[in-house]
């Protein structure tokens, strides 16, 4: 499995490529809504996590342009601040699948991640 993290804190980078090489999965990273967009559509990742503390509302733009793509479909997970409870809100009306609440715990990323993967295993048996 493919998971593209979209975030610049280098301290999540190095926490969850750890965790998702232990589970079998291999991290893509982007540092901006730029990049995030040519990554989805050149690696056809599985699953996109997007940090919402990605500056000028990029996040929001990076869960929006996924939807408006081909594979819309993507499973979109974001995470934020109970401060910024607005953005995981928008983020959710958006079109994201899942929104966690910061600091994450990896055993929950990990959790969320799973449950995602296998909604669209599921759906993708059901056509």
């Amino acid at each position: 499995m493919n998971i593209l993290l979209c975030t610049t804190e280098e301290l999540m980078l190095t926490t969850f490529e750890f965790r998702f090489r232990k589970n079998g999965w291999k991290l893509m990273v982007a540092d901006s809504a730029k990049t995030a967009l040519e990554k989805t559509r050149s690696l056809l990742p599985d699953l996109v996590v997007v940090d919402l503390e990605l500056p000028n509302f990029e996040a929001l733009d990076i869960v929006q342009f996924i939807r408006n793509e081909p594979n819309g479909e993507l499973p979109i997970l974001t995470y934020g601040t109970v401060e910024n409870e607005k953005l995981l809100f928008e983020s959710l009306r958006l079109g994201a699948d899942d929104f966690i609440i910061a600091p994450m715990k990896p055993d929950e990323l990990t959790i969320r991640i799973r449950r995602q993967l296998l909604k669209k295993k599921m759906a993708g048996s059901l056509q």
